[in-house]
């Protein structure tokens, strides 16, 4: 069985100086091995029975070889943690270049949101502009509603629609019409000087009213006329 030996200690045990074990093993006339970067000595069992000291010196060589691997391993240890510490701070530098880069993209975010939101904002009030521009206005709707103020004595006489009657019952109807009142739809809604919404609700219901028969409204020529002696609460509110 053979046996690896620290070059110091085959010096020893042989009475030479370490360099000349070192020449011999370069040589190679010392049967050696290269383990970890370390050369040993290769001792046979012979040898170290020619000596009275071989045991005590076996059990010397394989502590000193234990401690030697503890050392080893040891120093390997030292060296993982170090790369381990290194591997650790670069980490660290690389997760602060993510979060720098993460906060500007968000920044960035925020920016083109505001953007996009100031420019539909912008859209919306052009668009908004314009179709109030194209809506009808309160007195477009009251021209509609009218065109002037109409009495009964502006409607064509009905002498010019009927034969003639006789001169009493003239008279008689000629002072009835007289009496009667009527006033364009659109005049009311300017003295009450509503505003678009309200004018545009209150001709709707006006023209509900006629169509179910109200006496107080009456249509001519297109136009609505209201009664000037009624009141019209029920309608309005």
């Amino acid at each position: 069985m053979q046996q690896l030996v620290k070059p110091s200690e085959y010096a020893k045990m042989h009475g030479l100086s370490r360099q000349s074990v070192y020449a011999k093993i370069k040589r190679g006339t010392l049967p050696s091995r290269k383990i970890d970067g370390r050369y040993y000595v290769i001792v046979a069992d012979n040898i170290e029975k020619e000596s009275d000291n071989a045991p005590a010196v076996n059990e010397k060589i394989e502590h000193v070889s234990l401690i030697d691997e503890y050392r080893e391993i040891l120093k390997a240890k030292d060296e993982t943690i170090e790369v381990l510490k290194a591997s650790i701070e670069d980490l660290k530098e690389a997760n602060a270049q993510i979060t720098q880069t993460l906060q500007q993209e968000i920044t960035l975010l925020k920016q083109a949101f505001h953007e996009m939101k100031a420019i539909y904002r912008r859209d919306y009030m052009i668009a908004h502009t314009e179709a109030e521009e194209n809506e009808p206005t309160v007195e477009e709707i009251a021209e509609e509603a009218e065109v002037e103020t109409v009495t009964k004595a502006d409607e064509p006489k009905e002498e010019e629609k009927r034969p003639k009657e006789k001169k009493g019952k003239k008279k008689e109807k000629k002072k009835e019409d007289e009496e009667e009142c009527w006033i364009p739809l659109g005049d009311l809604i300017q003295r009450q000087k509503y505003n678009y919404n309200k004018a545009k609700q209150v001709v709707k219901r006006f023209k509900k009213a006629y169509k179910k028969g109200d006496k107080r409204i009456r249509k001519q020529n297109g136009i609505y006329y209201i009664s000037c002696y009624d009141f019209y609460e029920d309608i309005l509110d």
